[in-house]
């Protein structure tokens, strides 16, 4: 009877149950939808290649949360070293000089559990040899070195040329580089074929050069007057049993400019060596270098250029006809050359000929005249110094002295037109460029022109006395020029500038040699005048004129307060050589890799014992390599200066060059006057090629050799 009533209640329980879960359901319909995903962090670039020492920038991308900003590291190294590389707060990666893998990680700040990794491969590539200089149609084989990667190829370039063209010179997928035909400087490049973006290069010139033969003064555009291809001739067989004259070649007046050479040269439809001499009668002779007798010489082409001029300097009055050294261009066997023809509106006339007929090529002659800034080229000049021909740019350079001022003259070498004009003393005077015949030097991989200029008595008006140390133009300068526009970039002259000025004592009677430096200063110049300081500088920062001689190295030689150099030195093999005025032959030792300072011996290695006035002597060297080095000079002491034609002969010596001490032969040794050489002259230089010694006088050529040759 009790139990009745719950009933009832039971079903309003069980309908609000039902009630409360229809509520719940309706909820449950309504928190269907996932929850947000959780934050990620990814890197980009993923994986990385980058060079040694190159930097990257890495990016950190965070989805899922508001705060963007990581924290980087490096190998578990925040913001790395120098071992694994650094990292900055900006993601920029900077790998270490080490090849090897490493790994940078990107933390979330505001979430440290959130991170991300790239791994990155560092690796090397350098390229071998980093700069070459290399004749016409030559090869040159170029080395690409990948380390760190497995894929160690490369592809090349040549002046943004793929494999490069006929123009630029072409290179074959295994480096070998060919040149072209014509001179001029270019650039190689490899690339990772990894990483494209991944490139070394090397620097490139095709010079002026050709097998076995000298196409310009003192051999190269170094001017170091060394022969290295001579296989011929050694310290051995060089003695007055085997060695001595073969023959001579008469010629119609003195050969001031030394003998070139060109080897097996096409010539009437035959090869044949050829040596070539110019005369102060406006000649130019093409004779047979390989003549052993007077049965054998003979002459391929003479041709005359005219009468010459007469001109009147301090030794009275002279013929000058073609006095300075000409160039020849092995790419197109023009022979350029400067003469003085009388009778014309100027006396300075640029011929171009062709070498292997003697021929005048189309716009040959051009007259030369200058002006610059109100000052005008005199036709009282001398044009001395020898011919330049610039395998950079492309231009023959002319200097003149013995005038007013030094100049230097710029003529396109294909259409002969002035390129550019320098004046070394614009607005005061002197600065003669002469040299004692040298020629401008050309660092052949930059163009760079570097010269010294001379200096007379009464310029010291355009020099201030010390202690002011400043002057007006370049008197006594060594000069480094811009190939193109001639303009300064650097010089150097001697605080004693005003004294060698007052005492006529030229620094520029000397001429400069170009020479293989140490890691800082990877080339230097080396040479010397009058007073007997031979210089070393940095080219391409001198030093100026100041109170101090800030130069890398001065070292004393010769005999006498003045008039020692007048001459170019002779650089061979870690010698340099000097045969002053009243003077033996010197050896200084050349240190190239030792410190700034340290490189010329302050004391000669050896000496040797002849004498030589009239000058000394400007020496060349013939050698195999490095092997079988000889020093050959002429000693022109019996030049009569009041009378030429009264001269005596010239006497061609030969010393070992690893002992100049050790004299080998002289053309004196000989009974009966058998290898006697023609009449003495000044600053003449020896050519040696193939075999031969060319010696220059004042009445004729003589050749020497080896007897039965």
């Amino acid at each position: 009877m009790n139990a009745a009533p719950s009933k009832p209640y039971s079903c309003v329980f069980t309908f609000l149950i039902i009630s409360v879960c229809s509520i719940c359901a309706g909820c449950g319909s309504s928190s269907s939808t996932p929850p947000p995903p959780p934050a990620q962090i990814s890197l980009a670039p993923n994986p990385a290649l980058l060079p040694e020492g190159a930097t990257q920038q890495f990016t950190a991308t965070i989805q899922g949360s508001g705060n963007s900003a990581v924290n980087w590291s490096v190998d578990q190294i925040s913001g790395g070293n120098s071992t694994v590389g650094t990292i900055t707060s900006a993601g920029v990666y900077t790998a270490p000089e080490a090849t090897g893998n490493h790994t940078i990680t990107a933390t979330s700040v505001s979430s440290p559990s959130l991170t991300a990794s790239v791994a990155v491969s560092v690796f090397s590539l350098s390229l071998t040899p980093t700069s070459a200089m290399i004749a016409p149609s030559a090869t040159e084989q170029f080395t690409a070195t990948i380390q760190g990667l497995t894929n160690t190829s490369v592809t090349w370039s040549v002046d943004g040329v793929a494999g490069g063209n006929s123009s630029t010179g072409t290179i074959s997928s295994s480096g070998l580089y060919t040149a072209p035909a014509t001179t001029g400087s270019h650039t190689i490049v490899a690339a990772s074929a990894a990483d494209s973006s991944a490139t070394v290069s090397a620097a490139l010139t095709v010079i002026n050069a050709a097998q076995a033969s000298v196409l310009t003064y003192h051999n190269d555009d170094a001017r170091d007057g060394a022969y290295l291809e001579e296989v011929e001739l050694t310290p051995t067989n060089v003695n007055s049993t085997q060695f001595g004259k073969l023959v001579s070649y008469p010629v119609d007046g003195p050969i001031y400019a030394q003998p070139l050479y060109l080897f097996q040269a096409s010539i009437n439809g035959s090869t044949h060596d050829v040596v070539y001499v110019t005369t102060q009668n406006d000649s130019i002779y093409a004779f047979d270098a390989d003549a052993t007798s007077s049965s054998t010489a003979n002459t391929f082409w003479h041709v005359n250029l005219g009468i010459p001029v007469t001109k009147n300097n301090e030794y009275g009055v002279i013929t000058v006809g073609v006095l300075s050294t000409p160039v020849i261009d092995s790419t197109t066997n023009t022979m350029y050359l400067v003469a003085e023809i009388s009778g014309q509106s100027t006396p300075f006339w640029l011929y171009a000929l062709n070498a292997l007929t003697g021929a005048e090529l189309p716009g040959s002659p051009v007259a030369l005249n200058a002006t610059y800034n109100g000052d005008t080229l005199e036709s009282s000049c001398l044009q001395r110094m020898g011919l330049a021909l610039n395998p950079v740019t492309n231009l023959i350079y002319i200097a003149f002295g013995s005038c007013t001022h030094g100049w230097l003259l710029a003529y396109d070498k294909a259409t002969l037109a002035q390129e550019a004009v320098f004046d070394d003393t614009n607005g005061a005077e002197g600065g003669g460029l002469w040299s004692s015949g040298g020629a401008p030097v050309i660092d052949d991989e930059t163009g760079n022109v570097y010269l010294m200029s001379g200096t007379d008595s009464g310029d010291q008006a355009w020099i201030s006395a010390p202690p002011a140390y400043t002057q007006i133009g370049y008197n006594d300068a060594f000069l480094y020029l811009n190939p193109s526009a001639l303009t300064v970039q650097s010089y150097f002259s001697p605080d004693n500038n005003y004294t060698l000025a007052v005492n006529d004592a030229d620094l520029g009677s000397g001429s400069p040699v170009l020479i293989a430096g140490n890691t800082q200063y990877s080339k230097e110049i080396v040479g010397g005048g009058k007073d007997g300081n031979i210089y070393v500088l940095n080219p391409l920062d001198m030093g100026g004129f100041s109170g101090t001689n800030n130069v890398l190295q001065s070292v004393q030689t010769g005999t006498q307060q003045y008039d020692n150099i007048f001459a170019t030195p002779v650089y061979w093999n870690g010698s340099i050589y000097y045969h002053c005025d009243a003077d033996v032959i010197r050896a200084f030792s050349w240190t190239a890799g030792a410190n700034a300072g340290q490189q010329l011996s302050t004391q000669p290695t050896s000496v040797g014992s002849a004498v030589y006035n009239m000058h000394g002597a400007t020496a060349s060297l013939s050698a195999n390599g490095a092997s079988n080095g000889i020093v050959w000079d002429i000693d022109n002491s019996a030049y009569d200066y009041s009378d030429p034609s009264q001269s005596g002969p010239a006497v061609l010596h030969a010393y070992d060059a690893t002992n100049v001490a050790n004299e080998l032969y002289n053309t004196s040794q000989a009974a009966n006057g058998r290898d006697t050489a023609g009449l003495a002259l000044k600053f003449n230089v020896p050519t040696i090629a193939a075999g031969k010694v060319f010696v220059p006088t004042s009445t004729e050529l003589d050749i020497y050799g080896e007897f039965g040759q």
